[in-house]
């Protein structure tokens, strides 16, 4: 096992990680979801927050991969652009791995319209009703401050530079929000209340279901990283434990939007 890939094993032993993912096993929107008694209003507020996080992640994945002046107004019709040439992608031309986060941005390009699909099924219908307006008295939704520390917190590793802390929390941090992905997919398309008439197949869910698969040699890009940067497993705790705290009150927002 390579320097980098113990280190990821070792980070989701750590105590913090295993209580993120008690918390998340047990978490009431997920619960909710099961139980079919999770509300239009939480239903949407997973499409509001989503299309604000998605935005926001693309931009600092981008920084991230080395494209500093990607910043559109929204995804929906935006182009990837082509990989910087680095160390990194130069083992990508020879097939030995990809940079991981061109790959995470290409992933919430084609995300987006998946997400607009998900919230023309609850009532949302256009980019527009996703948008957040400029007058904080109108009685537009308004984006919460807890759901949105998980994408702060990434613009925030963008911007000081931290490649490897953000590929370790990826590694750590991705595979939580997968399962619970997959978990909510499942109960929105066992549960008629919902309006899912094609199941696990409809194209409302497709934007779940995109998170909710496994991100193939997700570790060997993260660790690719880690080894390139020469990053201790010190220096990568916080910012994976914090990551995984952020995803929690992520759900805990959405499901107070009751």
């Amino acid at each position: 096992m390579s320097p980098g890939l113990e280190i990821l094993q070792k980070l989701r032993e750590e105590h913090f990680n295993k209580e993120t993912e008690r918390l998340l096993e047990s978490h009431p929107y997920l619960k909710a979801a099961k139980d079919g008694t999770l509300t239009l209003s939480q239903r949407r507020a997973f499409a509001r927050e989503q299309y604000s996080i998605q935005l926001s992640d693309a931009t600092s994945f981008a920084f991230l991969a080395g494209h500093k002046t990607f910043s559109p107004a929204t995804l929906a019709g935006a182009k990837v652009p082509d990989p910087v040439k680095s160390s990194a992608s130069s083992k990508e031309e020879s097939g030995t791995t990809a940079d991981l986060f061109q790959f995470l941005l290409g992933g919430e390009v084609y995300a987006a319209p998946l997400l607009l699909a998900y919230a023309k099924s609850v009532g949302l219908d256009g980019e527009a009703s996703l948008q957040q307006s400029s007058n904080v008295n109108s009685d537009q939704y308004l984006i919460s401050a807890k759901a949105q520390a998980y994408p702060s917190y990434w613009a925030r590793l963008a911007l000081s530079g931290q490649r490897a802390a953000g590929a370790a929390a990826c590694a750590v941090n991705f595979p939580a929000w997968g399962d619970m992905c997959r978990r909510l997919s499942e109960a929105l398309s066992s549960n008629s209340e919902y309006g899912y008439t094609d199941g696990a197949n409809d194209e409302g869910l497709a934007f779940i279901n995109f998170f909710a698969s496994p991100i193939e040699d997700l570790d060997l890009m993260a660790a690719a990283i880690i080894e390139e940067e020469g990053t201790s497993y010190e220096e990568l705790v916080e910012p994976v434990r914090l990551l995984q705290e952020y995803e929690i009150m992520f759900w805990d927002a959405i499901f107070e939007k009751r």
